[in-house]
């Protein structure tokens, strides 16, 4: 039998938030997440609340693809506003069913779930056991096998 774990601390503990404020550019981000080897930047606000995420996908669809000027293109302009987020109690599996069902790769973790609280951490899809993408694939599994 597995232990029931939440997304803090058990699979978001010890990062390094990296973040950006709005008005910075698509190339400061798309610097940033090379030189940290990551594929996605939180955005924060005046405030340091989660006001937008943007991604290796943004930098792909609505730079590259929309033939934008990365020097000259602010985030506030191409990043996802108001990403959902998920609460640092939350199951494992129930972050990844969110990611599955919406098609996210990244997911920020805040201390009550919204924009406004804290932000903890960000979760992707290789943070999660394998036992998660297992019990992903038996819950959908078992509603095909319901329709």
């Amino acid at each position: 039998m597995t232990t029931r774990r939440c997304l803090c601390p058990d699979v978001v503990r010890g990062q390094e938030l990296i973040t950006l404020k709005s008005s910075a550019t698509a190339r400061a981000a798309a610097k940033l997440m090379n030189d940290r080897r990551v594929s996605s930047v939180l955005i924060l606000d005046e405030n340091e609340k989660l006001c937008g995420i943007f991604t290796v996908r943004d930098v792909a669809r609505r730079i590259v693809g929309d033939n934008l000027d990365p020097d000259t293109t602010s985030l506030s302009q191409v990043m996802t506003k108001e990403p959902n987020c998920v609460g640092a109690r939350c199951l494992p599996h129930t972050a990844l069913r969110l990611m599955q069902d919406s098609g996210f790769r990244h997911l920020p973790v805040t201390e009550d779930g919204t924009c406004a609280g804290k932000v903890l951490g960000i979760v992707s899809r290789r943070n999660f056991f394998p036992e998660e993408e297992t019990l992903l694939k038996v819950e959908e599994h078992l509603w095909e096998s319901m329709r």
